[in-house]
C-alpha cells in the first residue's frame, strides 16, 4: 500500500519528467547535430542562432511534457482533491445527500480519501435523520400526558371538572408518565455519550429478583399470567438502582404484551456469565423484529397495532444498562411458545 502512496506517486512523476526531458533533449541535439553540422562550431563559446534555436525548441517541447504530466497529476490527484472539498462545502450547507464519486483514474490513497469522506456523509446522514425520527417521536410522546394535563387542569379551572381526588388521580398519572419518559430519555442520552456512570454494590440477584417480581402480582393477577422464578441463589456485582430498572423494564414489557399463561423468569451461571431470561407463551416476536426491538422508540406491528401505554423506551433503556455492565441482550424464540428475553452480564470483580 504504501508504495502506492502520494509520496510514491509523486516521486514516479517527477522521476519520468526528468528521464522524458533527458531524453527530448538528447535525440533534439542529436538531430541538431546532424541536420546542422556546418553551423556547429564546438570551440565557440558564444551561442550561436542554431544554439538558440536549438534552447527554443527544448524548451518548448519540456514545457509540452511537463504539462502533460502536470495535467495527468492533477487528474489522479488535484481534481478529485477538489471534488472532495466541494463536496465537503455542499454538506457543510446541510446537502446531507452529498457524495463524491470516482472518476477511475485516482491513485489509491485519493480513492481511500473519497471512500472515507463518502462514508463519513452516509453515517451523517444517518445520524441527521435519527435525531429526526427522535424529535418527532419524543414530541409525539410528550403531546399525550401535556394535552391531557393541559385539558384536565383547565376544566378544574373553569367548573367542566370537580376538584375531586379522581381527578387529582388522573393527574398525577399523568406526570409519573412524564417523569418515566424523562428518567428514560436521560438513560440513553448518558449511554450514548459514554456517560452512563454506575455504582455497583454487592447484592442478592436471586432475592432482588423475588422482590421485584413480587410488585407485579396484583397486574400479573388480572391479566392471568402466572410467574415463575427459577433462580439460582446468586451474589453478585451490580448496580442495584439500574437493575432494578432493567428487572422493572422486562417485567413491565411482559404485562403490556404477553398473552396469559405461565411467564419464567430465571437466573444462573453460564460460564463466566451470569444469564436472566424472561420467557412468556406468547404471541412472540417476529425473528425480523427481534433485533430492532431495543431500539428507542420501535414498536413491533402487534404493539402498534393494540392501543397498549408505553413510550418504547423500555427495552432500549435494558440494553443501554446492560450494555454499560460490559454485558448484552437478544431476543429469541422461547420453548414456552412465545419469545425470551435474554440478559448476559460478565461477573465483574469488586
Amino acid at each position: 500500500m504504501a508504495r502506492r502512496g502520494i509520496r510514491y506517486q509523486l516521486f514516479i512523476l517527477t522521476s519520468k519528467v526528468a528521464i522524458s526531458t533527458l531524453v527530448l533533449l538528447s535525440v533534439v541535439y542529436s538531430m541538431y547535430i546532424t541536420v546542422f553540422s556546418d553551423g556547429y562550431d564546438e570551440f565557440s563559446w558564444i551561442p550561436s542562432v542554431h544554439d538558440w534555436i536549438l534552447t527554443l525548441i527544448s524548451g518548448v517541447l519540456s514545457s509540452f511534457v511537463a504539462l502533460g504530466f502536470a495535467w495527468l497529476f492533477a487528474r489522479k490527484v488535484i481534481i478529485p482533491l477538489n471534488a472532495v472539498a466541494l463536496s465537503a462545502r455542499k454538506i457543510a450547507e446541510g446537502q446531507l445527500s452529498e457524495r463524491v464519486s470516482h472518476n477511475g483514474d485516482e491513485i489509491f490513497e485519493t480513492a481511500l480519501l473519497i471512500n472515507d469522506f463518502n462514508s463519513m456523509a452516509d453515517k451523517l446522514e444517518i445520524m441527521s435523520n435519527e435525531m429526526k425520527k427522535w424529535n418527532a417521536a419524543i414530541a409525539h410522546e410528550l403531546r399525550t400526558p401535556v394535552t391531557v394535563l393541559q385539558g384536565r387542569i383547565q376544566g378544574i379551572r373553569d367548573g367542566v371538572f370537580d376538584a375531586s381526588e379522581q381527578q387529582f388521580e388522573i393527574l398525577l398519572d399523568q406526570t409519573k408518565g412524564l417523569s418515566r419518559l424523562i428518567d428514560d430519555l436521560r438513560v440513553l442520552s448518558l449511554s450514548d455519550s459514554g456517560q452512563l456512570y454506575l455504582y455497583r454494590e454487592t447484592l442478592q440477584l436471586d432475592l432482588l429478583i423475588a422482590e421485584t417480581v413480587a410488585l407485579f402480582e396484583d397486574d400479573f393477577r388480572v391479566r392471568a399470567i402466572n410467574p415463575v422464578i427459577e433462580a439460582q441463589p446468586l451474589s453478585v456485582f451490580l448496580d442495584k438502582f439500574r437493575f432494578i430498572q432493567v428487572l422493572t423494564a422486562l417485567l413491565g414489557n411482559a404485562l403490556k404484551y404477553s398473552d396469559a399463561g405461565q411467564l419464567l423468569v430465571t437466573c444462573g451461571m453460564s460460564g463466566d456469565h451470569i444469564m436472566i431470561t424472561v420467557e412468556d407463551e406468547g404471541p412472540g416476536i417476529n425473528a425480523k423484529e427481534a433485533d430492532k426491538i431495543f431500539d428507542a422508540f420501535y414498536r413491533t406491528d402487534s404493539s402498534r397495532n393494540n392501543e397498549t401505554d408505553g413510550s418504547g423506551l423500555g427495552l432500549a433503556v435494558v440494553s443501554s444498562i446492560i450494555r454499560a455492565h460490559g454485558g448484552s441482550v437478544k431476543c429469541r424464540q422461547s420453548r414456552l411458545g412465545g419469545s425470551c428475553l435474554e440478559l448476559k452480564i460478565p461477573v465483574a470483580s469488586k
